[in-house]
């Protein structure tokens, strides 16, 4: 017999939400370089694939994990949605991955908590639950430093206990562009792109069609962050810290 638990991780995206202060730069840009494209995809181009699924093989070990499939399996709904579909069943509640497996031949079959013998003590064990790692820093040298932030550093309190320290970047000198060996007018093209964009595609609008079914995921609102005055247009947030408190 054998128990598994599986864990997904994440990632720390800041996203800049311009405020009023921004208008007249958007306006100054929109008279010098006027920008006539909404952003908005146009449908007329869009590529719809019909999706299909079949169900996925799991193994451990080059063993074949059997049962799952009573469990969930993929399904494609209407209006060409992938997901899963959970069964009434004896092995696992509706959401969760099966824990408990019996070795049988070459395979591992799902058994229900009720099936596995007591004398395994499997349904007394706990996984050891993970710690904090050491807090992410950025690097103080090299592309984080070469050319530099304008203007940091601040902070912000996400809702999962953890601080963020970030500072604001010109678009063309953000840390992962510094590996590459462009020319200075390569990267003023760059610039003065990012900037129509920035001055003349507003954070509140549509830019893709809204979902026909269900609801689109929530960010924590700490993730958005205002642009200081001066730095609406051109300039993105980059998180150089982050810690739990």
């Amino acid at each position: 017999m054998l128990r598994l638990r599986g864990r997904i991780a994440g990632v720390v995206l800041l996203l800049q939400q311009r405020r009023a202060a921004g208008q007249p730069a958007r306006h100054r840009a929109t008279e010098q370089s006027p920008v006539d494209s909404s952003g908005r995809f146009d449908e007329k181009g869009a590529w719809k694939p019909k999706l299909d699924t079949r169900t996925t093989r799991y193994d451990q070990a080059g063993k074949r994990i059997a049962g799952v499939e009573r469990v969930f399996d993929t399904r494609i709904f209407d209006g060409n949605v992938w997901g899963l579909q959970w069964f009434t069943n004896n092995l696992s509640p509706n959401g969760l991955f099966p824990q408990y497996y019996r070795h049988v031949g070459e395979e591992r079959v799902v058994v229900a908590a009720a099936d596995v013998p007591a004398e395994t003590t499997l349904l007394t064990q706990e996984f050891k639950q993970a710690k904090p790692g050491q807090p992410y820093t950025s690097p103080t040298t090299g592309a984080w430093t070469r050319p530099g932030p304008k203007l940091g550093s601040f902070t912000a309190r996400l809702v999962d206990g953890s601080l963020v320290t970030y500072s604001w970047y010109r678009f063309i000198d953000q840390p992962s562009f510094q590996q590459y060996a462009w020319g200075e007018e390569k990267k003023a093209k760059l610039q003065e792109f990012v900037e129509k964009l920035h001055a003349n595609w507003p954070i509140d609008r549509d830019y893709m069609a809204p979902p026909t079914r269900g609801k689109l995921v929530a960010l924590d609102p700490a993730l958005l962050v205002t642009s200081p005055p001066g730095l609406e247009v051109g300039y993105v947030p980059i998180v150089t810290h982050q810690e739990k408190l």
